[in-house]
């Protein structure tokens, strides 16, 4: 038998979706989904449902981006996917900063391609996301400043200026807050007020403690200041952000804080 024969023949006995559902479904830290033209959502693996809420691959088919997240993000991945299904060119390694369900943000790197149908058009896309933090894979970059992530992800809660983490690096300020924005695409500042204003989204939802103190907890050490930032990044004051996702916590993190879009030019200084 030829290769081609060997491939077809094994393909023609295949149970339909066994690869999918018995091997995406056990591969860590990596998130499988495919979209249909419309948007809607056709398989995923068990990461990405439970990454959701959801409890089955069944409960997402028929689904979009806007189920789950805000307009503002979900237009953006909506964006990404009709740019791929009408170039038909693939969206190779996009680094992507995505809240996470413990309250905190961190980078995710997604690659889009288009899936075809038998006659060659395109009738979808299918993706893969890996968190950069705990894949083997993860980008120089990232390594390379990971302890800088991890001493902000730690200690968020304490006073942290940009010449302790500069000093961490081994660099100067200047070269260091340049390099950070040129890696990742946002200034060391903007990350760290991303990441407690995750943490505080987490605490007004999920416990009762007064906005003074959760303020103080996730390293807003003035008030005013504090309720700033907050409507500055969320549209609306701590008090009506409670208000608004008490009852809805896990919608609450896909609230938009400013989506890392490295085609877009980056973001811009605090």
């Amino acid at each position: 038998m030829t290769n081609a024969e060997i491939k077809s023949s094994f393909l023609s006995a295949l149970r339909e979706h066994e690869i999918g559902d018995n091997v995406l479904d056990y591969v860590p830290d990596i998130y499988f989904f495919v979209k249909d033209n419309n948007g809607r959502f056709v398989m995923c693996n068990r990461n990405f449902c439970e990454s959701l809420g959801v409890s089955s691959e069944d409960q997402m088919i028929g689904l979009t981006d806007y189920d789950f997240f805000w307009r503002s993000q979900a237009d953006a991945y909506r964006h990404d996917d009709s740019m791929v299904i009408r170039t038909g060119q693939p969206q190779i390694d996009k680094r992507e900063l995505i809240p996470t369900a413990d309250g905190l943000v961190d980078w995710y790197q997604t690659t889009k391609i288009p899936v075809h149908d038998k006659d060659g058009g395109v009738i979808g896309i299918a993706g893969v996301s890996k968190d950069l933090r705990k894949a083997n894979s993860a980008l120089q970059p990232y390594r390379t400043m990971e302890p800088i992530i991890q001493h902000i992800l730690r200690n968020y809660s304490n006073p942290i200026q940009t010449g302790s983490l500069a000093v961490m690096a081994g660099m100067s300020s200047p070269s260091f807050a340049r390099r950070f924005k040129r890696e990742f695409q946002v200034t060391p500042n903007r990350y760290l007020t991303m990441v407690r204003l995750n943490v505080a989204c987490r605490l007004l939802t999920g416990t009762d403690k007064s906005i003074s103190d959760i303020a103080l907890e996730a390293g807003f050490y003035d008030h005013s200041f504090f309720t700033k930032q907050f409507v500055k990044y969320k549209n609306m004051t701590p008090k009506e952000f409670r208000r608004c996702f008490r009852e809805k916590p896990e919608q609450a993190r896909f609230y938009p804080l400013g989506m890392i879009d490295p085609g877009a030019g980056g973001l811009s200084d605090d």
